[in-house]
């Protein structure tokens, strides 16, 4: 296909059309883009138009890199497929190898950022790279920027902030007016014309405020600090009685030394935690103590409604001390609802979660912790995040687990708003 047939043909094709935001973006003469954008601003389909139209238009490789290659499939297959003519296409869809290849003679392929390595050594026409703030820096200096030298090909980084981590670098070289190689914007969500405004005041409600201006106004947000900042004593600590006939909702995290759990009840729109466990010198028999000490509770409580358990889901692997960690629960709990999924969700969420839980924008608070649970009170007081940007573990080896095992519940049943309302590529772990 012709550079000019195909500019006719995209010309008439709904689907690749941008709004005068992504214009901007799509219009620039810079060889490197930066686009930080909140969630729903039009991402995706920025990245959609640049490779579609790109690969008609000139024959080469072009690849869509996303941080797993799980990430890739569930963000961008459907909707690369859906913009793309049949009359464009050399054959159908590889759904194996996530390639489309077009009667243009290009290629457009999906991949993982996984393992960076496995991203060298091929020249390439165009790439974007998408939730790079997720991805290791070497993916682009050691694997992908060389991949660009034969043509001398552009590249599109796009994703919401995340600390101010190497995503943030990359921008604020975009901002620099004297290198014009490079450029960046930053786009709110409601810059999205196709999105009621409605629709993010709305957020307000579920998501708290440094995670509102984080994943709506593209915001870069230290997290150096408390990672629960938004946990207070005064509003979230309260003594917790439980519903003794409604669901309990139980949350792990596996882990030897300590072996933690809680014991929580969604109360209305409130969570609630009545008790924890937290086991030390358990050895292989951590998971079994920790589930007994929860049954023991519970009879003591005189509960008789269902039981829900929420945790980590790695510990579905058997290990060489014994069971795994959900057989060991099955067993234990045989007529409860299975609530961890086949992956788990990304820490940045989980954290969300909890502290839109502690306070919303809107100043509700919808965790409420019972004095007797020292240790979570603990972890949401004393959890601070690492120079990596993620949850500092190894400075207090005795914290982050019953935190983290909350975060595993709420995440999953008081999603925050940009999950809840704006999608999310990392869905697996909902199911």
């Amino acid at each position: 296909m012709s550079g000019a047939v195909a500019a006719r043909t995209l010309n008439n094709a709904a689907r690749l059309v941008l709004h005068d935001g992504q214009q901007q973006v799509y219009r620039s003469r810079a060889r490197f883009r930066v686009v930080v954008a909140g969630r729903r601003w039009g991402k995706t389909q920025l990245a959609r138009v640049e490779l579609i139209v790109s690969a008609l238009q000139q024959t080469g490789r072009y690849w869509y890199i996303a941080p797993t290659l799980k990430d890739a499939k569930d963000i961008f297959w459907a909707d690369l497929k859906d913009g793309i003519d049949q009359s464009w296409l050399a054959e159908r869809p590889n759904e194996s190898e996530l390639a489309v290849r077009l009667r243009s003679g290009s290629e457009i392929r999906l991949f993982g950022a996984e393992d960076p390595d496995n991203l060298r050594g091929r020249g390439l026409r165009k790439v974007v790279l998408d939730e790079f703030a997720d991805m290791k820096p070497e993916t682009w200096t050691e694997a992908l920027r060389p991949a660009l030298a034969d043509y001398k090909a552009p590249a599109l980084f796009i994703g919401t902030p995340r600390a101010f981590n190497h995503f943030h670098a990359l921008y604020e070289r975009g901002q620099d007016e004297t290198d014009q190689t490079w450029a960046s914007w930053q786009f709110k969500t409601v810059e999205n014309p196709f999105i009621d405004p409605a629709e993010v005041e709305a957020a307000k409600q579920d998501s708290d405020e440094r995670t509102f201006r984080q994943e709506w106004e593209a915001s870069f947000e230290a997290l150096a600090g408390r990672a629960y900042y938004a946990f207070v004593r005064a509003h979230n600590v309260k003594p917790v009685s439980l519903h003794l006939s409604d669901p309990v909702c139980l949350f792990f995290d596996f882990n030897i030394e300590p072996a933690t759990a809680g014991i929580g009840q969604r109360q209305g729109d409130r969570a609630v935690v009545w008790r924890e466990v937290k086991l030390t010198h358990r050895g292989g028999e951590a998971t079994k103590a920790t589930g007994e000490r929860v049954q023991a509770l519970l009879r003591e409580a005189q509960h008789t409604g269902p039981i829900r358990i929420y945790g980590d889901a790695t510990g579905r692997s058997a290990k060489t001390t014994g069971p795994a960690d959900h057989a060991v629960l099955r067993g234990l709990f045989p007529g409860a609802t299975w609530c961890i999924p086949h992956a788990n969700p990304h820490e940045k969420d989980r954290v969300s979660a909890v502290n839109g839980c502690c306070e919303t924008v809107t100043g509700r608070h919808r965790l409420e912790v019972d004095p007797a649970c020292h240790g979570l009170i603990a972890d949401l007081e004393q959890v601070i995040y690492a120079e990596n940007g993620e949850l500092d573990k190894k400075s207090n080896p005795m914290l982050t687990h019953l935190s983290d095992g909350l975060g595993y519940w709420l995440v999953r049943d008081f999603p925050p708003a940009p999950l809840l309302r704006a999608g999310f590529a990392r869905a697996e772990w909902l199911l």
